[in-house]
């Protein structure tokens, strides 16, 4: 059974009426009824709501209504809702006296309500069942199609449609590095919903079973249609929730979005062609001729990290705004570059830096590491960091050696911070070399075959094949660095040898394998 109290919870129901006199708030209520003449409401065995129509609330002036509230608690009603009652001034004593007398709630609807959808929300709060769900969901889309999320817009439509819907509506955000599957679950801890944004789950919205032992024990094809209601409900928070998030991207970073793809551009075209490009990217607001450092951050295990392309690219486009945001906090002109899967971080400044700036560097770069660290869990991340040169080819300079960074970051296994490339002595030449593309494909698919000796015996393999292409013509010293016999090492190079496919004998064969060796050593 339904209280008035309960009654008014329901928003539509709520919005439409004000309380004046709550005297009846806790009495059960059975049915409800639309009130043309005071003197014959129809009289109820239980406890009923009693609305009347507006020329009826309009006979009954403030002299008459201690006459309206003794016909409707002769009639058992537990609540009277009037059109238009006055709202400026309180209830006449005598009125208020008696309503708290006879235990009669007192109510004013907003002129310009309709009736007769107030009479059947009514209606439908008192039945319980599958149609209050259905009803109150109704009005929960109605409610979503109007609202005008703000700065969280998947709980503040998940507390939306809750509140429409009579039931808690929780967000169970994605736990960082966690895939969460696409798909709707429902048992018996309530209909659940992704809320997804570019195609990657963001959060879950679940919506808690009914409390009520009716609507509960609604079995069947009734049940299964409340339920599906429900999910619909959700389904539309989740999706509005959605668009608010992109919409808000899209708004926020058009413009960083742009220049960032300009200044992708602009790293990799040559500097004869680069006129029209230069000039698009000066109006877009990056003083190009200022002098520029290079951060080039590495998202190593992406692919084990998410759960398909659309995932990936969900995760990179966050990463990147935060890791920009991370840069900017420490007071300098930091741009980002959007090219692959790397981060690429552009400090720009007008006139040369000081001394002290690759202190400031390394702390930007920690800091900007730490920040992704924080926001996904388990992510893996190899940096490097360029020196500060000027102009258009100073900031190509600079993004070189800041992925040459990266390369040695990654192949010493210097992992989730930054190294800088004027701190590695003379691997400096060869990593500049191994930073362009053609040379990298070279040496990688030089090495590959390594790769299937796993990453152990892989390092023990290099080293091995270092030491006897540093010591030509020298097995005894290269057994000596290596500290095995001698036949150790001629038996591993052997091996070695025909896995690559190399010739030993061969002097060009041996000069690239040692610039790759030298280029993959951890050390």
């Amino acid at each position: 059974m339904t209280v008035v109290r309960e009654l008014l919870l329901r928003p539509d129901i709520g919005r439409a009426v004000t309380v004046l006199c709550d005297a009846g708030h806790s009495r059960d209520i059975a049915e409800v009824t639309l009130i043309e003449d005071m003197r014959a409401i129809p009289p109820a065995l239980r406890g009923q709501v009693g609305v009347c129509t507006g020329r009826a609330s309009d006979e009954i002036n403030p002299d008459l209504l201690d006459v309206a509230v003794r016909f409707a608690a002769a009639a058992n009603v537990a609540a009277l809702a009037l059109v238009g009652l006055p709202l400026d001034r309180p209830l006449p004593l005598t009125v208020s006296t008696l309503a708290e007398r006879r235990g009669l709630s007192l109510l004013s609807v907003e002129r310009g309500t309709d009736l007769a959808r107030l009479v059947i929300a009514i209606e439908q709060e008192i039945a319980l069942g599958p149609m209050r769900t259905i009803s109150r969901a109704a009005a929960a889309l109605a409610a979503l199609d109007h609202a005008e999320p703000g700065p969280d817009p998947i709980g503040e439509l998940a507390a939306l449609a809750g509140h429409e819907l009579g039931r808690p509506v929780t967000v169970e955000h994605r736990r960082d590095g966690e895939v969460v599957p696409v798909k709707v679950e429902h048992g018996p801890g309530g209909e659940s919903v992704p809320v997804t944004v570019a195609g990657a789950v963001r959060a879950r919205l679940r919506c808690a079973p009914p409390k009520d032992a009716k609507d509960a024990g609604t079995a069947g094809d009734a049940r299964d249609a409340a339920d599906a209601v429900v999910r619909l409900v959700l389904h539309r928070a989740a999706s509005l929730a959605g668009h608010a998030i992109e919409q808000a991207r899209r708004t926020s970073e058009g413009p960083a979005a742009s220049r960032a793809a300009l200044l992708a551009e602009l790293l990799l075209s040559a500097p004869e062609d680069a006129g029209p490009l230069l000039a698009r990217t000066r109006r877009a607001g990056f003083v190009v001729d200022g002098w520029h450092t290079v951060i080039h951050i590495e998202l190593d295990n992406l692919d084990s990290l998410t759960g398909g392309e659309a995932a990936r690219h969900e995760l990179t486009v966050e990463a990147r705004r935060l890791a920009l945001q991370a840069a900017l906090n420490d007071g300098a002109d930091w741009h980002r570059a959007d090219a692959g899967s790397a981060l690429t971080l552009v400090r720009t400044d007008r006139s040369e830096p000081a001394a002290t700036q690759p202190k400031q560097l390394a702390r930007t770069a920690t800091a900007v590491l730490a920040r992704l660290k924080e926001q996904f869990a388990g992510l893996r991340t190899y940096c490097g960091v360029g020196g500060s040169y000027q102009g258009l080819e100073g900031l190509q300079t600079s993004a070189t050696e800041a992925r040459a960074g990266g390369a040695a970051a990654r192949t010493a296994r210097h992992q989730d911070r930054p190294l800088a490339f004027r701190d590695l002595g003379f691997r400096r030449v060869l990593l500049q070399w191994y930073a362009m593309n053609s040379s990298r494909v070279v040496v990688d698919r030089l090495l590959a075959p390594l790769d299937e000796l796993g990453p152990r015996r892989k390092d023990e393999a290099i080293r091995t094949l270092q030491a006897f292409l540093d010591h030509p013509g020298s097995p005894g010293d290269a057994a000596a660095a290596l500290g095995v016999h001698r036949n150790t090492v001629a038996n591993r190079v052997k091996r070695l040898l025909d896995l690559l496919d190399m010739d030993g004998d061969n002097a060009d064969h041996r000069l690239l394998l040692q610039l790759a060796c030298r280029v993959a050593s951890p050390q």
